[in-house]
């Protein structure tokens, strides 16, 4: 017995023309793609006349819990996710305790409170994280760390450790993944070099204006390039799959044209405000982020990258903070950096991606799911529409246009840094695990049915 039919619409498979199929789903996983109006006797059905099928977008990066208690950000950024197509997240977790102590509890949380399931990064910053590496991955399940290069410097004022977090820290760390499970870890790195993030600032600090331009400056391209080419360099000679986060620059693109770049062990990652915004934004100091959102040239360099293959995923680097605390004491230099925006992954895709610049169907849900759930160990259970895989599905309107607005906020994050802005193509429906959760911008879920994601070892 079929327990949901999705019929009349047309089907979105990664990598493949849109066709014309009825999707069958049987105890939350997807049991047939067959011909439209040969499903009968379905428990329930939902009519997607109009609609394209796309897999559930998965958010490789996303920081629940990073300026608020993870308790606090869960139910609420789950829920955006879910209105916003976003099925599955990979969650960002930084802390200088034993994460063999930790995990349990951020584990707990989040099936308490969440719509959506989600798999865990990790973010190696002391010694004796490192030492733990093994055990941890083996007892959680947890195949994927991250390296933050931009803490270089800092390492002691902010998490009272005396490793320094530099390329000799990446080359052990991924010496150490290589011993452990050499074809499931990865290796997530922020690439920025902070000893010309600082130069660029002591040069040029007296020119300080409280704008998006000189905050730009602040971190200039080459600060990016320079730790992408390194990082490039030690995949190479490691082996270990690397995955390159929110890249900002067109320096950078061309950097990935290099025969270095063209390795099945690297990987690389841009943002929505990157695709969607420049130092020119309406946004102004709500949009700063760490790197910057940067310039026309850029921005349509990351789309010519997402097009070509050289990027394969977006992620939303949401950061949920409430505006009085972002913008500080009002002084430029007490703005801290992040924001929310986990819902607009696919808008953002279907607007920019798929109608501005033509780029199609299949490689859009290549970019939003297929590529993340590969990359990070989730495939084929998520990212794709086969059978056996779960049923998580979005049902896609490619010609609505909405402009965002208070619906893109909650109570755990207060400002959007996309309002204002019409977008093409948005997300009316969400299924995650053969569940209809959210409909027509309005949650139909409880919280508390989020499943922890283990990734094999």
């Amino acid at each position: 017995m079929t327990d949901l039919a999705i019929v009349n619409g047309t089907v979105v498979i990664p990598g493949s023309d849109p066709a014309q199929m009825d999707v069958a789903i049987t105890g939350g996983v997807i049991s047939g793609l067959v011909e439209q109006g040969s499903i009968t006797g379905a428990s329930h059905v939902v009519d997607a006349t109009g609609l394209h099928v796309l897999p559930g977008a998965i958010d490789p990066h996303i920081h629940l819990g990073g300026y608020q208690p993870l308790g606090t950000d869960t139910e609420p950024g789950t829920r955006l996710a879910a209105l916003g197509g976003v099925t599955t997240l990979v969650n960002y977790f930084k802390a200088t305790g034993s994460y063999l102590d930790l995990v349990p509890e951020y584990i707990k949380t989040f099936e308490r409170d969440s719509h959506i399931d989600a798999a865990f990064h990790l973010q190696l910053l002391t010694e004796p994280h490192l030492l733990e590496l093994e055990t941890t991955t083996r007892r959680f399940g947890i195949t994927s760390y991250k390296i933050n290069l931009a803490w270089k410097g800092r390492e002691k004022a902010v998490f009272d450790s005396d490793r320094p977090v530099d390329n000799g820290w990446v080359w052990s760390v991924m010496e150490a993944m290589k011993e452990i499970a050499p074809d499931k870890m990865v290796l997530n790195v922020h690439c920025e070099n902070q000893e010309l993030k600082n130069e660029a600032k002591r040069r040029i600090s007296d020119e300080m204006s409280p704008d998006l331009e000189f905050y730009e400056r602040l971190a200039p391209d080459f600060s990016e390039t320079d730790s992408v080419l390194s990082m490039m360099l030690l995949a190479r000679v490691t082996g270990v799959t690397t995955y390159l986060v929110h890249l900002s620059s067109d320096l950078t693109m061309q950097a990935l044209e290099l025969p270095w770049a063209e390795s099945d062990h690297l990987f690389g990652e841009t943002c929505p405000h990157y695709l969607m915004h420049t130092t020119d934004s309406a946004a102004e100091l709500e949009l700063t982020v760490s790197p910057p959102v940067r310039h026309k040239e850029d921005q349509d360099a990351l789309w010519e990258a997402l097009a070509d293959g050289r990027l394969d995923t977006v992620g939303s680097d949401s950061n949920p903070i409430l505006r009085d605390t972002k913008m500080g004491n009002g002084e430029f230099w007490s703005v801290k950096p992040g924001f929310d925006s986990v819902g607009l992954i696919v808008p953002s895709l279907l607007d920019g991606g798929y109608h501005r610049r033509g780029i199609g169907l299949g490689r859009i849900a290549e970019i939003m799911a297929e590529s993340p759930a590969k990359i990070f160990g989730l495939y084929p259970q998520k990212g794709t529409i086969a059978s056996g895989s779960d049923a998580d599905l979005i049902l896609v309107d490619l010609d609505k246009e909405s402009t965002v607005g208070q619906e893109a906020t909650a109570e755990h994050s207060d400002f959007s840094v996309f309002a204002g802005m019409t977008l093409r193509g948005w997300p009316v429906a969400t299924i995650s695990r053969g569940e209809l959760i959210a409909q027509d911008g309005h949650m139909l879920s409880e919280p508390g049915r989020g499943r922890y994601l283990r990734r094999e070892t």
